[in-house]
């Protein structure tokens, strides 16, 4: 999956007539001209994949026509994030109140066809802990759009119903007409006469859906580039190989202050890194290794490889992992992840680890039955904990030497059968199940992709389902079965 800057995002939501705050987008390589807006406006650089660009400074604020030209200069210039695609000025207006409204896509399953499902809250905003409480979800047809009011009678008892159910509307028939993944918007201004305006947006795609007459939409600006590190082009390549999700990440160029903990994060979704911006933007003693954000649905084998790349950063002392609270992705398939990571790493991390979002009991109880046999230690935290508790416990986990181990052996030779996407080889052991019925990393399969074959004693992929890459097969296969199934999640091969 791909991820569409704002500024993209922002054209897919006029055309289909949903309001957005007035702007102008100013490209990398243009000349600064006379349409920008009055101050006071936001500048916002544009860079596909970022998240939380406020704390890193890349969001501004600017009341004179010299700081606009200042701010501009800086966020046009390559900088630690490389070369944006651009710099988003839009109007500052004030604002009543605030929304948070996305859509994402439901694959679906053997008894239920892909469909959307709207997200709202009338909590908008960097509310993301609150905001997990009032989410409400709404599914609806990708052939047969909801209306604004049948949205209105969903909802029930909401502010400026009708101008938020025309939006909301707006928002869905964008979602479907351009075959989005996610299309998110965080906030949904209210103004003083009551109307509705999106401040800010972001969309994920699959590339593969884009209709030709809008390849030109989608497409990557030319002007992006950067240097990138062997990591961040490894990452690049695991994006490539499996591109559903978005798996964004960056090594922090600066060097640590003396006696700061050097961490390295896996932030699920913006929820997730924002939070963890919010407890550590004011502290010296804490240096993030590492920007990360890992949403929109991926799969535990992704999740998999992007942690072996995050466990391989230099000098790291501690990981630390936070689910962003949301439904995008599955907790107990990314703790599935995370315990092959740990297992399978030559240099593993102790992990704080919080859970939060779908499935979030299961997977704190999988770290509690495997948690003893890991190289290192892992303690986990319940998903309304803040991140400043994890902090807490950062000096009592981190190694002052990286450690090096023996990683589980990966299995050898020619597999059972292969997976193209997410890519996967399948291995099964026949002398480690000697019964004639299933084994139990088959009964675990969520969409019946593993058939049993009594008679051949070994599993087969069935053709008329597929598999998603969330290794809860072979997780299941080594706490409850005999360890007879294992799955070989290669890296990509890249040059130095």
């Amino acid at each position: 999956m791909s991820a569409l800057p704002e500024y993209k995002t922002r054209v897919l939501l006029t055309n289909e007539e949903v309001p957005v705050v007035d702007g102008v987008f100013v490209a990398a390589a243009s000349n600064l001209d006379n349409s920008l807006p009055q101050p006071p406006v936001y500048l916002k650089a544009q860079i596909p994949g970022a998240t939380s660009r406020a704390a890193s400074g890349l969001v501004r604020r600017a009341d004179t026509k010299e700081q606009i030209e200042q701010d501009l200069k800086t966020l046009l210039a390559p900088g630690a994030w490389g070369q944006a695609d651009g710099v988003l000025v839009t109007k500052s207006i004030e604002l009543i109140g605030e929304y948070y409204a996305a859509c994402m896509l439901d694959f679906g399953s053997a008894e239920k066809l892909p469909c959307g499902v709207l997200l709202f809250s009338p909590e908008g905003g960097s509310g993301v802990e609150r905001r997990r409480e009032s989410l409400r979800k709404i599914d609806f047809s990708l052939l047969n759009l909801p209306s604004a009011d049948d949205l209105i009678r969903e909802l029930g008892n909401v502010n400026n119903p009708q101008a938020i159910g025309e939006l909301l509307e707006g928002l869905c028939r964008t979602f479907a007409r351009y075959k989005l993944v996610v299309l998110e918007t965080n906030p949904i201004g209210v103004l003083a006469d009551g109307s509705v305006t999106v401040v800010d947006c972001r969309a994920e795609f699959e590339p593969h859906a884009v209709s030709p007459k809008d390849k030109d939409l989608f497409a990557a600006a030319s002007t992006t580039k950067r240097d990138l590190t062997l990591l961040e082009r490894l990452v690049q390549k695991i994006n490539k190989d499996d591109p559903a999700g978005t798996a964004f990440f960056r090594e922090n160029r600066k060097l640590p202050p003396e006696r700061a903990w050097r961490v390295a994060t896996n932030l699920c979704g913006g929820g997730g890194k924002m939070l963890w911006e919010m407890t550590t933007g004011a502290r010296s003693d804490i240096h993030s290794m590492n920007e990360s954000d890992t949403s929109g649905g991926l799969s535990a084998f992704k999740s998999y490889r992007v942690l072996r790349a995050i466990l391989s950063i230099e000098g790291s002392q501690v990981l630390l992992l936070t689910g962003s609270g949301m439904g995008f992705q599955d907790q107990y398939h990314l703790a599935a992840a995370v315990w092959k990571t740990l297992r399978e790493s030559p240099t593993p991390l102790p992990a704080l680890l919080r859970f939060g979002g779908t499935d979030e009991d299961n997977a704190r109880e999988l770290f509690e039955k495997v948690s003893a046999k890991l190289p290192v230690t892992v303690k986990t935290f319940l998903p309304h904990v803040f991140p400043n508790a994890m902090v807490d416990e950062i000096p009592n986990l981190v190694v002052k030497e990286r450690l090096m181990v023996t990683p589980d052996p990966q299995p050898t030779g020619a597999p059972t059968f292969r997976v193209s996407v997410p890519p996967g080889d399948f291995f099964f052991y026949p002398h480690k199940w000697p019964r004639r019925e299933a084994p139990p990393c088959v009964r675990a399969c969520p969409t019946n992709f593993l058939v049993w074959s009594p008679d051949k004693r070994t599993i087969e992929p069935a053709a008329d389902a597929r598999c998603i890459g969330c290794l809860l097969c072979e997780t299941i296969a080594l706490t409850e079965g005999k360890g007879e199934l294992r799955i070989r999640l290669g890296l990509p091969e890249v040059e130095e």
